[in-house]
């Protein structure tokens, strides 16, 4: 082993294993729900070598999404892993609203909500009830993709309402996005703890 290999060894960081990457999130409030199993998270083809290769992004990214198996539940309620090629029919946005509610803690919770997606008549709205307001929502058609402004809208629904979380937004590389809900502060504590560069949710461009 040459000098300069035996020095990378000396001062190279080891990559924090899955169960400390694991545990790192849970101290952070991302709790499993009920019927989820640590094992849910590793369903990816290189096992858990590959948590170790993506430090803390694939598991973040991963406790965004459902279980593979019936009932689907999300595995946590922390965040969202949304694949922005979801618009196919009736009721995809009715699913989005559902999603962006349920990690909100509470804050924003969406009633009586319906839509209507007609992908070759280029229509598509959501409505809804918010906190005793109507909202309807006309919405781009671009074949099966989202309409990114969806998510700035609900993001302004956190100033308009006053809410201590905002939306955030991280970047996993591909068609997909983590959508977190966070107040300031633990976002900061987030950001130290995992290195990840999770931002606020501020323009369609991000999305779209």
């Amino acid at each position: 082993m040459g000098f300069f290999s035996i020095l990378s060894n000396l001062f190279s960081t080891p990559q924090p294993s899955f169960e400390e990457q694991f545990e790192t999130f849970k101290n952070l409030g991302f709790i499993l729900n009920k019927g989820v199993d640590i094992s849910d998270i590793n369903h990816w083809k290189g096992g858990l070598k590959e948590f170790e290769t993506l430090p803390y992004h694939l598991i973040y990214q991963t406790l965004g999404s459902t279980l593979e198996r019936k009932p689907f539940t999300p595995l946590t309620n922390k965040c969202w892993n949304f694949d922005t090629e979801a618009i196919e029919d009736h009721g995809a946005y009715i699913d989005i609203m559902k999603n962006i509610s349920r990690i909100t803690n509470g804050e924003l919770i969406f009633e009586n909500i319906t839509d209507f997606i007609e992908i070759e008549e280029e229509t598509a709205w959501v409505s809804f009830t918010c906190n005793g307001d109507n909202y309807k929502w006309d919405l781009e058609v671009d074949n099966d993709w989202v309409d990114g402004e969806l998510f700035v809208k609900v993001q302004d629904l956190t100033y308009k309402y006053k809410t201590k979380g905002k939306f955030t937004f991280f970047n996993t590389g591909g068609q997909d996005f983590v959508l977190g809900y966070e107040t300031p502060e633990d976002l900061d504590i987030i950001r130290k703890t995992t290195g990840l560069e999770i931002v606020w949710l501020s323009s369609k461009g991000q999305i779209n």
